[in-house]
């Protein structure tokens, strides 16, 4: 990956939840590897594609060249690995705005902070847990 480039993945897989954060701008390359190392992180957990629930942290995250944000919008338009709901959350409100038209789907939502976008995607779980 280029040194200003980077993302990193992680579970917790009592939740099936997939904590992704992705620092500069990306090369397409690097978006192919992402889905990759994901779809292999929701299978560690024991969970197919698609019972997961995903948290994307963009706010070191540059705005995407064309090239690249149409990468990620093939990959979020996939309806068979599509994360049950999906957070973001980044303080710039353009990468909003670009996260926005990448992710326009009924089960994602864009945020400003960590914590707002922690209670939107586990909103369900508080709700049953009262």
């Amino acid at each position: 990956m280029a040194s200003d480039s980077s993302y990193s993945i992680t579970t917790v897989p009592h939740r099936k939840l997939v904590v992704m954060k992705i620092v500069g701008m990306l090369t397409r390359e690097q978006v192919e590897q992402l889905y990759r190392e994901e779809h292999a992180a929701i299978a560690a957990m024991g969970c197919r594609l698609g019972e997961q629930i995903c948290l994307v942290d963009l706010t070191d995250c540059k705005l995407q060249v064309q090239d690249v944000a149409a990468a990620f919008k093939e990959k979020q338009g996939d309806a068979r690995i599509m994360a049950r709901r999906l957070a973001l959350y980044t303080g710039s409100s353009l990468a909003r705005m670009q996260a926005r038209r990448i992710t326009d789907r009924a089960n994602a939502e864009l945020f400003e902070t960590r914590e707002q976008a922690e209670a939107w995607l586990f909103a369900d779980e508080a709700r049953a847990a009262a």
